[in-house]
């Protein structure tokens, strides 16, 4: 099986800084864990975007049924589910399977377009969704040739993606990275092998069971980049200069801390990172000095009673966390079946 159809199978697999009184919640505004079940046509909830109304936009790849396209949904804070858009198929592969999704200042959509079910290399994309009213228009093609199109961040006029496999080392390793396009560009065709300007940085993953690298993707106030390196369980630190070259990386947490860590999501006023150990089936919480702390986890079940079932993501609404639940079986998971309810995990924070 080679790299890409082995990816395939896994994806189609504390300290924090004190909230202020006003915004800790009362004992009755306690959030009691729930599901938001979604559609049968929605069966691998992977990535969000919380909106300033508070609605949440979903990413939907449907690499459990590929049968279903992906598409973005739309949940409201009372827990109404639409369709927010469908999205073009790729020409080539005839699929699209929309993860990373992230909003411009302007109102538009960022997603990455993850082709990993392809045999063909190099073939996913970064997509911009032009948004009018609030509601989907155009949508353009920023990158063409990314490998394993993953998670994005957006942060002073530039879209980051996460590459999740670019290669291997000579001892095995994986090689992932980090790539950064301005939000103006568009129809960039990536350059394969590492050489792309686009590239900002490059990780190593030693994990060999599960062989996914550069993930989830965020940014603090400062510039500071936060990436998940998925198979090794770790959160890494990188800062760079204006013309996006290193001057900074650091692992900021330890190895065996987390089991996993897929996408990930930094909560400005608390200043912690909510991270998704898909592994485990649990959220962690991670303090910027690199503390782990455990804020949820469950044994295997089907998501029905908001419990969490392979979460992908995790993002902040209000007191509330709500959880995309992958639902997928990889090696030596908690989750050991993909069924239905597919379900978003909606618990306290």
């Amino acid at each position: 099986m080679n790299q890409r159809l082995l990816l395939a199978v896994l994806l189609t697999g504390l300290g924090c800084v004190p909230m202020q009184a006003a915004d800790a919640p009362s004992a009755n505004q306690r959030v009691v864990p729930r599901a938001i079940v979604l559609p049968d046509y929605c069966n691998t909830p992977d990535a969000m975007a919380v909106l300033a109304n508070n609605d949440i936009l979903l990413s939907v790849p449907n690499f459990t049924d590929p049968t279903s396209p992906g598409v973005l949904m739309r949940i409201t804070p009372q827990d109404e589910v639409s369709l927010f858009c469908k999205l073009p198929l790729h020409p080539q592969t005839n699929g699209v399977f929309p993860m990373g999704i992230r909003q411009a200042p302007s109102g538009d959509l960022y997603v990455a377009d993850c082709q990993t079910l392809d045999e063909t290399p190099d073939n996913s994309r970064l997509l911009c969704v032009r948004v009018v009213d609030g509601q989907p228009g155009a949508v353009e093609v920023v990158a063409n040739g990314l490998n394993v199109a993953n998670g994005v961040a957006i942060h002073n006029g530039f879209v980051y993606v996460t590459d999740s496999s670019m290669g291997k080392t000579e001892d095995g390793a994986e090689i992932s990275g980090i790539y950064r396009f301005a939000l103006d560009e568009r129809n960039v065709q990536v350059v394969p092998g590492g050489s792309d300007p686009h590239l900002l940085a490059t990780l190593k993953t030693e994990c060999r069971e599960i062989p996914v690298g550069a993930d989830g993707i965020d940014i603090d106030e400062q510039g500071h980049v936060y990436v998940a390196n998925c198979g090794d369980g770790l959160i890494e630190r990188f800062t760079f200069d204006d013309a996006g070259k290193v001057t900074g990386h650091q692992v900021l947490t330890s190895p065996g801390q987390m089991r996993s860590a897929d996408g990930i999501y930094y909560d400005r006023p608390t200043r912690c990172i909510y991270v998704a150990d898909i592994l485990a089936n649990a959220i962690q919480v991670v303090t910027l000095d690199g503390q782990v702390k455990t804020l949820a986890q469950d044994g295997d079940n089907d998501g029905s009673g908001g419990q969490l079932d392979g979460p992908s993501e995790a993002v902040v609404r209000g007191n509330e966390l709500i959880v995309a639940n992958f639902d997928r079986v990889f090696p030596g998971s908690v989750n050991t079946k993909s069924e239905k309810p597919y379900t978003l995990s909606v618990i306290g924070r």
